[in-house]
């Protein structure tokens, strides 16, 4: 066996963070009445989307801090309708966001490919998700007893593509970047940081999104039972 140990990312590799943050954000929508500024969620969530992904970029090259991700996605969805203070904005994110965590929507094939990795592999989990919510998202998707530990950006101070964070899982997990394999749908956070580190990566592309930047993954997979072909 090539591989002792495999390192999964979590959001949208494992639990259906898109949709669950869907769900949620149609609770929020409805909750603090935003349909004053957006008559349609539909125009809400793209204007949201469209912003939240622009900060969680910036965040994952470590060029805004956690704090500034939390507090400028709902202040900056609404700012051109209502200026909403940082503690309203605050608020807002943690409520949305421990609503998330609760949510169980899973990757269609999640418990399958985990029940057929776990007896042959030593699994973790490399996340930038926030450190409040990333455990409780893990047991209330069902999905503690099939990993060893989880490692988080958080306990390190830098966010995949960052060599530290995954050195630090390296080390916790007591192997080495030729023993291991890294799986993710994120290319430019779970691939090429992994890529960068001489790791084997499996990307995780259910939406057959092109290569645009050649880097060319070690493995590249449409649905998670496709694993079994490779591991």
């Amino acid at each position: 066996m090539k591989y002792t140990t495999i390192f999964f990312d979590l959001d949208d590799t494992l639990i259906d963070t898109a949709l669950n943050s869907k769900q949620v954000l149609e609770e929020v929508y409805t909750d603090y009445m935003i349909n004053k500024y957006y008559p349609n969620f539909s125009d809400f969530f793209q204007k949201y989307q469209s912003i939240n992904l622009h900060l969680w970029d910036q965040y994952e090259q470590n060029l805004i801090s956690k704090e500034e991700l939390k507090k400028g996605r709902f202040q900056q969805a609404l700012r051109d309708f209502t200026s909403i203070t940082t503690e309203q904005s605050l608020e807002m994110n943690n409520d949305f966001m421990g609503r998330v965590s609760n949510k169980k929507n899973i990757i269609e094939g999640v418990e399958g490919i985990l029940e057929y990795l776990q007896p042959k592999y030593c699994l973790y989990i490399i996340s930038n998700g926030f450190l409040e919510v990333q455990d409780k998202k893990i047991k209330n998707a069902g999905l503690d007893s099939y990993f060893k530990d989880v490692f988080l950006s958080d306990h390190v101070g830098k966010n995949k593509p960052h060599p530290l964070i995954f050195n630090y899982a390296l080390k916790e997990a007591n192997t080495t970047t030729k023993d291991c394999i890294m799986i993710g749908d994120n290319i430019n956070t779970d691939i090429i940081g992994a890529k960068n580190l001489g790791i084997d990566q499996i990307w995780f592309n259910p939406k057959d999104i092109t290569d645009t930047n050649s880097i060319a993954p070690t493995y590249t997979v449409k649905t998670l039972h496709d694993i079994k072909a490779i591991l």
